[in-house]
């Protein structure tokens, strides 16, 4: 008997995989390679409906072009491997609201 997989674990999987993989190649890595990085996982978030990763990535995606903020970078990438467990699918504002609020918290502010 096959096991079945479950599609929402699997691209779970492979956003937290690549949010992994960023995160391991920031030291090493140009601006413009983090920006592309980060817009990757926000596309691959927003296309299976990983809401909390979306707008987290978004938010990051924002900061990091407008100005650097580079040592936020793992945190916001944390906040959104965390993120990654959340149900996929619709979030009300409420709940994005907490994911940004969430870094904050851990960034200090």
């Amino acid at each position: 008997m096959q096991a079945q997989i479950d599609p929402f674990q699997d691209m779970q999987s492979r956003i937290t995989g690549q949010i992994g993989a960023l995160a391991e190649a920031l030291p090493h890595c140009a601006l413009a390679q983090i920006v592309q990085g980060i817009d990757d996982i926000r596309c691959l978030a927003r296309d299976h409906g990983f809401v909390a990763v979306e707008t987290l990535a978004s938010r990051l995606e924002s900061a990091v072009a407008g100005g650097g903020y580079r040592a936020a970078i793992l945190t916001y990438l944390d906040a959104m491997s965390d993120a990654a467990s959340a149900p996929p699918g619709p979030l009300p504002p409420a709940v994005q609201e907490a994911w940004l609020a969430s870094v904050a918290v851990r960034l200090g502010h």
